[in-house]
């Protein structure tokens, strides 16, 4: 195992960060896959701790989707709806917060 190509990202014939490359995945979508393939697999994370992962970048797209579309982004803010207020059809029964701090670098 290195830290650099860890085996939980290398279950098939291609490495994640191949497909992810091969495909020209975003940042956020990169991300989704990363958590997906590897959930379940790595030291100390639970498969439920990844999908909530996934989940959480899955959120960030589509209010970034959804940004895109519906509202202007005043003075280049990075904020997906005005004053913050997603609409509550963006939301599943889940409702998971988000948090950052759940994230491994």
């Amino acid at each position: 195992m290195s830290k650099i190509s860890p085996n939980h990202y290398q279950q098939g014939s291609i490495e994640v960060w191949d497909f992810i490359v091969d495909q020209q995945l975003g940042y956020l979508e990169g991300n989704i896959v990363k958590y997906i393939s590897r959930a379940g697999k790595k030291d100390n994370e639970s498969r439920l701790d990844d999908l909530l992962k996934a989940q959480a970048y899955i959120r960030k797209l589509i209010t970034t989707e959804l940004d895109d579309h519906l509202t202007p982004r005043p003075n280049g803010s990075s904020d997906s709806f005005p004053n913050g207020n997603v609409p509550a059809d963006c939301y599943d029964e889940w409702n998971s917060p988000y948090d950052a701090a759940m994230f491994d670098r």
